[in-house]
């Protein structure tokens, strides 16, 4: 908080890259916290436009194979990226996982993006070492490709019956506003976010 742009800050351009929890499963786009994130960066002096890119179902061996299309229509200065929700449900390799996160890193570095990697937890009914490997992926991603790393997607809502749909898995417009909300200040006071803005 505090912070301002200058008269000359540059208008983002930010790919929101993943699964079902990007899509807005069974919602309206402007419902999905991409638009709900660009609406509300707006609000708070931010010039960005949001595109959101989730695709349901998919795993990150998906989201990599179809990187190279989704690129296609930038190019981006930012990208959201939160995929590994599907892997996790479905006890698919970590190792896996991670080559594919890695891989879909480098390629965004390449074309000159800066990247958020968004992390993810998954429910305790399966094994606590399979958990605990998955969910330190990330962060050891975030600190091997020097990007910047928001622990949790779904801070705030996960286990709120109020936030979700009915599955209790996809979060609902106000799960999705809370959401908007905590990536938001996150985004504020993160330096690298902010300086791409000022320059």
């Amino acid at each position: 908080m505090g912070f301002s742009l200058n008269a000359n800050a540059k208008k983002l351009r930010i790919l929101a890259y993943g699964d079902s929890l990007t899509a807005g499963y069974r919602l309206s786009s402007t419902q999905a916290y991409p638009a709900q994130l660009e609406a509300l960066l707006k609000k708070r002096g931010f010039e960005v436009e949001i595109v959101n890119a989730g695709v349901s179902g998919d795993t990150s061996a998906d989201a990599l194979k179809r990187l190279d299309w989704s690129l296609s229509r930038g190019p981006y200065d930012w990208v959201l990226l939160c995929i590994g929700a599907n892997d996790g449900l479905r006890s698919l390799p970590v190792a896996a996982m991670k080559r594919n996160i890695s891989e879909i890193l480098e390629k965004l570095k390449s074309k000159g993006a800066k990247v958020l990697l968004v992390g993810m937890k998954m429910p305790t009914n399966l094994s606590p070492v399979y958990r605990r490997e998955f969910e330190e992926t990330y962060k050891n991603l975030a600190q091997q490709h020097k990007v910047s790393f928001y622990g949790f997607l779904l801070d705030g809502v996960a286990t709120n019956a109020s936030l979700n749909l009915m599955d209790q898995i996809h979060p609902n417009e106000n799960g999705y506003k809370v959401i908007s909300e905590r990536l938001a200040d996150f985004l504020m006071k993160d330096k690298k976010f902010t300086s791409s803005l000022n320059r």
